[in-house]
C-alpha cells in the first residue's frame, strides 16, 4: 500500500476530529458504534455469501438491559 499524502492525512484527521466533537463522551461513542454494528455484520455476511435477514440479526444483536 502506498504511503498517504499529507493532504489525505489532514482529511482523515479532520473527519476524526469532527466525529469526536459529535461524540464527546464514552457513552455517545458506544451508542454510535452499536448503531453501526448491524451494518458491519450484514456487510460481512453478504461478502461471505451467508443468508442474512436484517430483522433476525437485529433481534440477536439486541440484548435486554442494553
Amino acid at each position: 500500500m502506498p504511503p498517504m499524502s499529507p493532504n489525505r492525512i489532514r482529511q482523515i484527521d479532520q473527519k476524526l476530529n469532527q466525529w469526536r466533537a459529535q461524540h464527546p463522551d464514552a457513552a455517545s461513542r458506544r451508542a454510535a458504534y452499536r448503531a453501526m454494528v448491524l451494518d458491519f455484520t450484514l456487510s460481512s455476511m453478504s461478502l461471505e455469501n451467508e443468508p442474512v435477514d436484517r430483522q433476525r440479526l437485529q433481534a440477536r444483536l439486541t440484548r435486554p438491559g442494553r
